[in-house]
């Protein structure tokens, strides 16, 4: 087996092998493994993100022939050795993702766990629950607020919920990087903010979803320490998944974190939560 520098003119090899690649993304570096007869046997490749640049995001593919061999070891392994900083790598992994054996037995652990946290709207038991959250008369629908207000909003929340484990670039970045999506895919009927004057205090971002689906929300507190920041959140929470079972979506699931201090304690009250845990895994590649 040989292990070359890799890049851009291998993708074609990469899909005809049958491994999935994504296109756009721009690896600053990648290894790429044959085999004697010269057949793409498996890839690696890692990138700092521009938003997130504390650890490396790492992605390992092996066709099915070469798996269980140590190739995915030996190929990041060696894309260890080309990478321009000393920062570790990471992926997320749900739980029932085979590869998470493998990723903890060359030394990952988590930094971050995503437990179950959706709320199944057809269950009678959590629309009670939910019925008795607090109601506010300072929450609001998205629709009352502009498009800076939301983008700020959100810029603020993503910064802090981020700090402790995965730091941004700065809080303008974060606009860069999430403005279009908050102006142009936000649900704003189904979105709840609570306010205080102009200023956002705690908020229900939903994202447009396909009709049947849970509906994709990110929820917290817009500053760490907010006034009255749990009694905030859980009225926007409130308002959302009432509507959100009037009109007859079955879940909703929040992309948040173990860590979230105000979003995750309010939903370990709930009867019941569903959905996968994800997992942050962070690791050293293998030396020699």
């Amino acid at each position: 087996m040989h292990i070359r520098p890799g890049g851009y003119d291998d993708i074609r090899g990469i899909l005809d092998a049958g491994l999935r690649i994504n296109s756009r993304i721009k690896p600053e570096h990648m290894v790429v493994a044959e085999a004697e007869d010269g057949r793409l046997a498996g890839f690696a490749y890692c990138f700092l993100s521009g938003l997130h640049r504390s650890r490396y995001w790492a992605t390992i593919r092996v066709c099915e022939p070469y798996r269980r061999s140590g190739l995915g070891t030996d190929l990041i392994k060696e894309l260890g050795k080309v990478r321009d900083e000393a920062k570790p790598f990471y992926v997320k992994m749900r739980e029932d993702n085979p590869s998470l054996h493998w990723i903890r037995a060359i030394g990952a652990t988590p930094f971050q766990v995503c437990p179950p946290m959706s709320l199944d709207l057809t269950d009678a038991a959590t629309l009670e629950w939910v019925a008795a959250l607090p109601a506010r008369a300072d929450v609001v629908a998205g629709t009352a607020l502009s498009d800076d207000q939301l983008i700020h909003a959100f810029s603020q929340m993503y910064e802090w919920v981020h700090a402790e484990w995965s730091p941004v670039t700065s809080r303008a970045d974060v606009e860069r990087v999430y403005a279009e999506e908050v102006r142009l895919d936000l649900s704003r009927e189904l979105s709840h903010f609570a306010v205080d004057g102009d200023t956002v205090v705690a908020g229900v971002f939903i994202f447009r979803t396909p009709a049947g689906e849970a509906l994709d929300a990110v929820a917290e507190t817009i500053t760490r320490d907010a006034p009255d920041g749990d009694a905030a959140l859980a009225a926007c929470v409130r308002a959302t998944a009432v509507l959100a079972a009037e009109r007859g979506w079955p879940a909703l699931a929040f992309d948040g974190h173990r860590d979230d201090p105000h979003l995750y304690p309010l939903l370990t009250r709930a009867p019941k939560l569903v959905g996968d845990t994800l997992y942050y895994m962070e690791y050293e590649p293998p030396a020699d």
